[in-house]
């Protein structure tokens, strides 16, 4: 039906400029601003996926936008609001306006795993001369590759058929490319000194990717980017969620994942000045959920007990049939997978750490919003994960943030507060090292107690220094901590923020001691605990253990391993005994269902407390 002139004049449109990459979109007026940034291909933390719980989705607007919502006024103080400061998930374009959105500048975790491994991939390269054909002898020129390469079983699928077709123009000989007895292709010329793999670490938040040089098993390049499939949600049940209620939202999801890592794989190449078509394997590791949405498997499964994996096997597939933008016959390995919560990165973190050829008993921790939990030796390894929740990433703390520009990292408090601001600025949010640190400060201070109560002004222990007595004030109608220094922005730790920490390291506490219930050991058994991912490289061991996150050992066994996810990538990208190693460890791990077992509630509970100080010194534990 053809729209009367009157109505169509009605409809306009505003032109959205986002800052400070310049990025213009015209949307139609009404359009939800979450929703023009999507489209505009423009980042906004929105961990809650536009639900508006979180208050995380700040930007700063100019122009024609709607009124203050509800959860704008609960989530934004008058001084953000006086500023111009927003919530996108809120906020509806009326007219033209000009959005500038905070950049975030993310923390790569170090590699601290250190264990070193011959280099042997699985993929190699030849030069050598392919003899004519005459017409004498009109064998095939892969019937003579064959022969040239003494490798009688060769395979070869399209792509590399015709990369063969074309390299027989050259008069410098040609290179094969070989994974096993796979040919993926034939090069022009000597082109052994560029043979390249990549290695991602896909988290639900980070996604971190390594450039390597197959030859010698050195990283070129590195690269990390949040993952954007957070626009959907922080956590993987979201994620979950819309594939299971939007027919559309299995493909979502694996078309952002997949575009995240070509965009890594961009910034990476033009880092080391390489060539993408010289790269011939990738290895993925990552947690069983986003596995298979890398994969483009549906997780419906792994969200409803009993929580199984649609599939745990390792998985080799060509780069085109992925998607990403490589050379297109590259293969793909998708590290095995240990149980439906417990995925390839914890593979790849026993693969770094050689907790699996360990004659002691070792723990490992990679602390998220996921905590997945590894305890034994080469006799015997279990394994766990728990549902941490969001306040280590900073989305259920009324200040948190990612560990990006402005965030606190580290807390030190004696008479007053001595705060390390990432960037070096006056801090706008405090990420979850600082909230570790925060917390433990603040109990050895006497000014939280061993239940988690934060202290008043009014009944602060006797004692307790003017300047930190003077912090304790409310905020949003509870009892709160000022972290931030007079004259700048508000960052303060609540009494919320203190229950959210304790839920979560609660859960991960639990864990570990069902593990080692299983295994009958104590904590004096502990010949060393692994602490992995990014809190691996920036978490205090002693706030760790003041709070109760981890066993409470000698802080001397306490060992900060980093990515060691992405470590165990490379070395399956490098080493073929590696890559069987991660398979052998995937068959052999036992998975413990935590909900399954009845002391976990207890466990739980009794996590939930702070240890009882003061904390025994290193020489008198076991």
């Amino acid at each position: 039906m053809t729209m009367p002139p009157e109505s169509a004049s009605t409809i306009t449109t505003a032109t959205v400029v986002f800052q400070p990459d310049g990025q213009t979109i015209s949307v139609p007026t009404g359009t939800r601003l979450s929703r023009a940034s999507a489209d505009a291909n423009v980042h906004i933390d929105a961990p809650c996926g536009d639900r508006g719980i979180c208050g995380k989705c700040r930007v700063h607007i100019v122009g024609k936008v709607s009124p203050l919502s509800p959860a704008e006024s609960r989530y934004l103080s008058r001084q953000q609001i006086a500023e111009g400061w927003r919530l996108s998930c809120q906020t509806i374009i009326l007219g033209d306006c000009t959005v500038t959105v905070p950049r975030t500048s993310l923390q790569i975790a170090v590699d601290g795993a250190g264990r070193e491994i011959a280099v042997k991939p699985s993929v190699r390269k030849i030069h050598l001369e392919i003899p004519p054909a005459d017409i004498v002898d009109a064998t095939s020129a892969f019937s003579r590759l064959k022969t040239a390469l003494q490798t009688p079983n060769l395979r070869a699928g399209r792509a590399a058929l015709r990369s063969l077709a074309f390299a027989l123009k050259s008069v410098d000989g040609v290179t094969a490319v070989l994974a096993g007895d796979e040919l993926i292709a034939v090069e022009q010329g000597d082109t052994t000194a560029e043979q390249f793999g990549l290695a991602f670490d896909i988290g639900t938040t980070t996604v971190v990717g390594a450039l390597v040089d197959l030859r010698d098993g050195r990283e070129v390049a590195v690269a990390a980017s949040l993952n954007e499939q957070s626009r959907f949600g922080a956590d993987v049940i979201s994620r979950i969620k819309l594939a299971n209620e939007d027919p559309t939202g299995l493909d979502r999801l694996n078309e952002r994942i997949v575009a995240v890592l070509n965009s890594l794989i961009t910034r990476m190449v033009e880092q080391a000045d390489a060539r993408r078509d010289r790269i011939y394997e990738v290895t993925l590791v990552g947690n069983t959920c986003m596995h298979h949405l890398a994969l483009g498997v549906h997780p419906g499964s792994l969200g409803e007990a009993p929580y199984v994996a649609v599939v745990q096997d390792a998985i080799s597939l060509p780069a085109g049939e992925v998607g990403l933008d490589v050379l297109k016959s590259a293969r793909v390995y998708f590290v095995p997978i240990i149980a439906g919560h417990v995925g390839a990165d914890t593979v790849g973190v026993i693969l770094s750490t050689g907790i699996h050829h360990s004659d002691d008993i070792r723990l490992a921790v990679d602390i998220g919003t996921n905590g997945e939990s590894v305890l034994g030796s080469s006799t015997r390894m279990v394994a766990c994960s728990t549902a941490a929740g969001p306040a280590f990433e900073g989305t259920s703390i009324l200040h948190g943030m990612r560990a990006s520009d402005g965030a606190i990292q580290e807390v030190r408090i004696d008479d007053d507060v001595t705060l390390n601001v990432i960037g070096g600025s006056f801090p706008t949010g405090i990420c979850g090292t600082g909230l570790i640190d925060a917390v433990a400060e603040l109990r050895l201070a006497g000014l939280i107690d061993e239940n988690g109560r934060l202290c008043s002004r009014e009944d602060a222990p006797e004692g307790t220094p003017p300047a930190l007595r003077h912090r304790l004030i409310q905020d949003h109608g509870t009892r709160a901590f000022r972290l931030s220094p007079q004259g700048s922005m508000l960052v303060t730790l609540t009494q919320k923020d203190i229950r959210e920490l304790q839920l979560a390291k609660a859960a991960i506490f639990a864990g570990i001691q069902i593990l080692m219930r299983e295994l009958g050991v104590t904590e004096a058994d502990l010949a060393e605990i692994d602490l992995a991912g990014a809190f691996g490289s920036y978490i205090r061991p002693d706030s760790a253990r003041t709070i109760g996150l981890i066993p409470n050992v000698p802080l001397d066994r306490v060992r900060s391993v980093g990515n060691a996810a992405r470590v165990g990538a490379r070395l399956a990208l490098i080493s073929s005994e590696a890559r069987a190693e991660a398979e052998h460890i995937a068959r052999t791990v036992e998975h413990q269902e935590l909900f399954a077992r009845e002391e976990f509630m207890e466990a739980f509970s009794n996590a939930m407390l702070f240890p009882e100080l003061p904390l025994p010194d290193a020489d008198q534990l076991g």
